[in-house]
C-alpha cells in the first residue's frame, strides 16, 4: 500500500499532527540535547525539528515527501526543510549526520520496507552517530496492515532489525506522551557501530 502524503496534507487530513513537538522528545532534550547536524525524516510540519534546533543542535534538516507539509512553517537560522525521500537520499547526505531523530516515520513504513529504513538511517549517520527514536508500538488495537499506516511494531522487531548496524544504549517507556499514546511508545537511543564516541551522552 502506498500512501499519498501530499494529498493528505492538501486535504487537511493530518490527524497525526498534534501541533507541538513530541512530549518525550522535549523531556529528553532537557536532559541531553542532540548535537551537531541532525536529520529528521518524515518531519511533517517540523515541530520536532524546531525543538531540536532550539535545544542547541547546529543544523537540523527536516525531510518529508510532501511539499505541502512545509507550507507556512516557521524556520530558525539552524533549520532547513527539504522535500525528499529517505530511501533516495542525495549523496551529500551519506555519512553526514551526527544524529537522526525518528518519530512516526518508522510506523508509516510497511514491514517489507523497514530493513530499507534501517539501511537508510545507518547510511545517513557518521560512524558513532546517534539514532533517537520514539517508536509507536501499537498505534491501533487492530493491527490489520490493510488499514494502512500507522503500522505497529514490537520490541523484538526493533531489536532484530537494528542489531546489524546499531548498539542499543537506552530503551524505556516515555513518562510523557500525547493523549491516547500513553504506554504505546518506546524511546530508544541507539548508536551506529564503527566508533566508540558517545557524543557526550
Amino acid at each position: 500500500m502506498t500512501t499519498d502524503w501530499e494529498a493528505l496534507y492538501q486535504a487537511g487530513e493530518t490527524q497525526w499532527d498534534k501541533g507541538a513537538p513530541a512530549p518525550a522528545l522535549v523531556e529528553f532534550l532537557a536532559q541531553a540535547p542532540l548535537q551537531g547536524r541532525v536529520l529528521v525524516p518524515g518531519c511533517g510540519r517540523g515541530h520536532d525539528v524546531r525543538a531540536i534546533a532550539a535545544a542547541g543542535a547546529d543544523d537540523v534538516i527536516g525531510l518529508d515527501l510532501a511539499p505541502s507539509a512545509f507550507a507556512g512553517v516557521e524556520t530558525f537560522p539552524n533549520t532547513h526543510f527539504v522535500v525528499g525521500d529517505l530511501f533516495a537520499l542525495p549523496s551529500e547526505y551519506h555519512g553526514a549526520f551526527d544524529a537522526v531523530y525518528e518519530h512516526t516515520c518508522y510506523c508509516a513504513i510497511p514491514r517489507e520496507r523497514r530493513d530499507d529504513y534501517v539501511q537508510a538511517v545507518a547510511g545517513a549517520l557518521k560512524p558513532g552517530g546517534l539514532l533517537l527514536g520514539i517508536f509507536y508500538l501499537n498505534p491501533r488495537d487492530d493491527p490489520d496492515p490493510s488499514l494502512g499506516p500507522p503500522f505497529n511494531a514490537t520490541l523484538d522487531e526493533l531489536d532484530t532489525r537494528f542489531a546489524e548496524h546499531f548498539t542499543l544504549l537506552r530503551s524505556e517507556t516515555p513518562t510523557v506522551a500525547f493523549p491516547g499514546r500513553e504506554g504505546r511508545e518506546v524511546l530508544r537511543l541507539l548508536q551506529r557501530r564503527g566508533d566508540s564516541h558517545r557524543h557526550g551522552l
